[in-house]
């Protein structure tokens, strides 16, 4: 009688499990469900789907190991994506796969001691194609994990951004008429709830919503997320072609700074803040005021935030209104070039915030008392206000702060 040749004898090996193949599945599913803590629960992957994407990758490994010219990688492909799709750890994935391979051999080995003529040079030629497949279907099944994974991700992010616009811009269902009722106004906190337990907010707390100038899309503030994260600052955020927009959850108001120190140093380009705010409701409010604050000092780079005040809220309620304003009452002052400009307007803060002392205002600009007192004749001149007059200085408090605040030309 003729010796077999080794394919030959492969063949025959092959064959004979194909004859046994329910029962390598159920033992192949079983070690999987046994061994891998993310298949134990049939929640995430039910039983028919599993033992399917079994089968399907057995019968596409025996084909290999038979010599089927072309190798069909649908099923790694397959299992790849439904993996990724799923949220199965990739290192679990590929676990599974080497406790199938490894059933698969110990099988291929039980039933070539059984068959005639089959000699260790047959076993050991078949190892070879055994753990070349391995690899191949390892591969297949790990790039399309990856390519599945990816496409998630993207997804993820898209639905991450769009509750993040629906926090930012407020939830509101009107009537025919653009009146909001009782049940639209309920209907608007239910969404509100549920957008803010899906990105892990809380309805109160300690906000800052951000607005960062951003240039065809690049992100402004690379690796914030992380960045925040370490300094116990939970934030989500939205991309646009222009501004990138994010919304911070601070442990309490005290760690405003440190989240403005972390955004700072992040910077790229420029970056307006909110006054800090208690409930997620007020972020579309708190929204308005961060890109007042993002406007209002163009050129430069770094985190400005508008001030809490009730002057400044007051201001940013009605902007347009409160420039006229700025304008009727700095009237000629608006003349100067910018830099002198600036320095009366600063000059008159500070004066502010020293109750009215000149000694105060110039031990904090590092200048004489009189030239202080000079730098506020000017702004008299070119106001027509006296600062004798708590009216006047009322007006120019609030023409300054809105001056400072708002954007303007």
């Amino acid at each position: 009688m003729a010796a077999t040749t080794h394919p030959e004898t492969a063949s025959s090996i092959i064959s004979a499990v194909r004859g046994r193949l329910p029962e390598l599945v159920d033992k192949i599913v079983a070690r999987i469900r046994n061994e891998i803590p993310f298949y134990a629960s049939t929640d995430l992957v039910r039983a028919d789907d599993l033992r399917e994407s079994v089968r399907a990758n057995v019968d596409y490994i025996l084909d290999a190991l038979a010599g089927s010219a072309t190798a069909n990688l649908s099923a790694p492909h397959a299992t790849g994506r439904s993996r990724a799709a799923q949220g199965a750890p990739l290192a679990e994935m590929l676990t599974a796969y080497r406790v199938g391979i490894a059933e698969i051999w110990s099988t291929l080995v039980a039933t070539a001691r059984g068959l005639p003529g089959v000699s260790a040079d047959h076993v050991i030629d078949l190892a070879d194609s055994v753990f070349a497949a391995q690899n191949v279907y390892s591969d297949a099944a790990l790039s399309a994990y990856r390519d599945e994974s990816r496409e998630v991700l993207r997804t993820r992010e898209r639905e991450r951004a769009a509750m993040v616009e629906v926090i930012l811009t407020g939830v509101h269902t009107r009537d025919a008429r653009g009146r909001t009722g009782d049940a639209d106004t309920a209907q608007a906190a239910d969404t509100l709830w549920e957008v803010a337990q899906t990105l892990r907010l809380p309805l109160d707390g300690a906000f800052l919503v951000i607005a960062a100038e951003a240039h065809l899309g690049h992100d402004p503030l690379p690796g914030v997320e992380g960045a925040l994260a370490v300094a116990d600052i939970r934030s989500v955020w939205r991309l646009d072609a222009e501004v990138c927009l994010g919304i911070l959850c601070l442990p309490d108001r005290s760690r405003n700074e440190a989240g403005l120190a972390v955004l700072n140093r992040r910077a790229t380009r420029r970056i307006g803040a909110s006054p800090v705010f208690a409930e997620l409701r007020q972020a579309s409010w708190a929204l308005q005021l961060a890109r007042l604050a993002l406007g209002s000092h163009p050129g430069t780079s770094g985190v400005e935030q508008f001030r809490d005040s009730p002057i400044d809220m007051l201001v940013a309620a009605a902007p347009q209104a409160a420039l006229g304003t700025a304008h009727a009452v700095l009237g000629s002052l608006l003349d100067l070039p910018k830099d002198e400009l600036d320095l009366l307007l600063g000059t008159f803060e500070v004066w502010v915030r020293a109750r009215g002392s000149a000694n105060a205002a110039g031990a904090a600009l590092y200048c004489h008392p009189n030239t202080v007192r000079y730098r506020l004749r000017r702004i008299e001149a070119g106001t027509g206000r006296t600062l004798s007059s708590p009216g006047d200085i009322a007006e120019l408090v609030t023409a300054v702060r809105a001056w400072s605040e708002l954007p303007h030309p």
